[in-house]
């Protein structure tokens, strides 16, 4: 009787010590895990996490860094998910457009070397009238692009 006592009680013993042990296991805190996140994050972007959802908001500088930093926080361990609601910055175009009256001046200096032909500037585009040999089209051309239009309307008579 006393052996099965013992046996009864070592049993019970390792069923409160098991669950114990199981119930201990608690998931990460949500600002422990904002702070690890935080190591990864690129300037710009922020983060809140709740119940292991993580939100990204702000702003990447490209779409490199929106994925890389995406992987990055879903490899933490804890993180359940990521709804990235950080947008990507806008760049400026590479090419300029400059203003008409600055853009008008400096074709004006191209066509100097080029008689009876004209140019009208209007919101960026170059409309090039008048009569041209043929064979300078593509030097003209090269000149005027190289000033950087929205565009160049030729409608010149080639002869």
């Amino acid at each position: 009787m006393k052996q099965i006592r013992k046996i009864l009680l070592a049993f019970v013993i390792m069923g409160t010590l098991s669950f114990s042990l199981t119930s201990c296991k608690t998931e990460p805190k949500d600002s422990d895990l904002v702070t690890k996140a935080k190591a990864v994050l690129p300037e710009g972007v922020n983060i809140d996490v709740k119940k292991g959802v993580a939100t990204l908001s702000g702003e990447y500088n490209d779409d490199n860094a929106k994925q890389s930093t995406e992987n990055a926080v879903k490899a933490i361990p804890g993180i359940k998910s990521v709804e990235d609601n950080a947008t990507i910055k806008e760049t400026a175009s590479s090419v300029e457009v400059s203003a008409d009256s600055v853009l008008e001046s400096k074709v004006n200096d191209v066509l100097k070397g080029y008689t009876g032909v004209t140019a009208d500037v209007n919101d960026g585009i170059v409309t090039l009238n008048g009569e041209l040999n043929r064979s300078e089209l593509p030097r003209l051309m090269q000149a005027i692009n190289a000033l950087q239009p929205k565009k160049i309307e030729q409608k010149l008579l080639l002869k």
